[in-house]
């Protein structure tokens, strides 16, 4: 099925899925693009899988891992798992757009971003944000779960949960560079390294600080806003630690207890004797 900017191929028993695609599509790929401040050219293939088998057999993922789109960012093909079973289309089509206007945006430039500025782009972009994963940002601000920007600069963790950290902490970096520095910072940004700047010294000129003072600041941020979460998750261990003394100290009285109330009554039982 042909839209003006994309391909869509579907399975031939999922017509209404095809266009519900193309529609979403369609849809995205002018928000985006008013969004990142350009129009690109070019026309996107989009292939839908109808089941999860089928999408793992052809992207290569586990059928078992939650991944529902792949957008490869040098033939600019987007995969995505159209079953259902995780995500609707609404919910993935966008955030592999992202990938895909950026990449075209840029062109070989695109591989200097590093890959949490590219996935928090296309989270933040795409509105691809839940209330699941604001609960996942709060437990890892305040548990100490969030890593340094240049351990997933490259590639994300292969453990689910920290790869999943690795997503909401992306999107949190972004949101705060947008929030403080204005979304216009990140189009320059952009700007800068599709120009052929090298990713620091194009973060310094459209940002106006370093990556490494961005990330000292946005650390902070998260201090700030999670750490009554941090407070709370701190008196909820030492009240579990305190109950489990408790516990400790009751048992201990109770055997305390029974060991006098046995003596009583052995004593009780030689006076009968006598």
């Amino acid at each position: 099925m042909r839209t003006t900017h994309f391909i869509i191929y579907y399975s031939s028993e999922s017509e209404s899925v095809g266009r519900e695609a193309g529609v979403i599509a369609e849809k995205w790929h002018s928000i985006l693009s008013r969004k990142l401040g350009f129009a690109p050219g070019g026309v996107t293939p989009i292939y839908l899988y109808p089941d999860r088998r089928s999408f793992s057999e052809a992207t290569g993922i586990p059928p078992g891992e939650s991944i529902v789109g792949l957008a490869h960012t040098r033939t600019l093909v987007v995969r995505l798992d159209a079953s259902g079973a995780f995500v609707k289309l609404e919910g993935v089509i966008p955030h592999e757009l992202v990938h895909v206007l950026i990449t075209r945006r840029l062109r070989g430039a695109a591989m200097r971003l590093p890959l949490w500025l590219h996935e928090g782009l296309a989270k933040y972009l795409a509105e691809d944000w839940t209330a699941a994963d604001a609960e996942l940002l709060a437990d890892a601000a305040a548990g100490g779960g969030i890593m340094p920007l240049a351990e997933i600069s490259n590639v994300f963790p292969e453990d689910e949960e920290k790869r999943s950290i690795a997503y909401v902490q992306s999107y949190s970096a972004v949101e705060y560079l947008a929030r403080r520095y204005t979304s216009q910072s990140i189009r320059d940004l952009l700007s800068e390294v599709g120009a052929g700047r090298r990713f620091e010294t194009a973060f310094l000129y459209s940002v106006g600080v370093s990556p490494e003072d961005f990330e000292e600041q946005w650390r902070q941020h998260l201090w700030e806003e999670y750490k009554l979460s941090r407070w709370i998750k701190l008196g909820s261990g030492l009240v579990g630690a305190a109950m489990g003394v408790l516990a400790i100290l009751a048992f201990r009285a109770r055997m305390i207890y029974k060991r006098r109330r046995a003596r009583e009554l052995q004593e009780m039982e030689d006076t009968w004797r006598l």
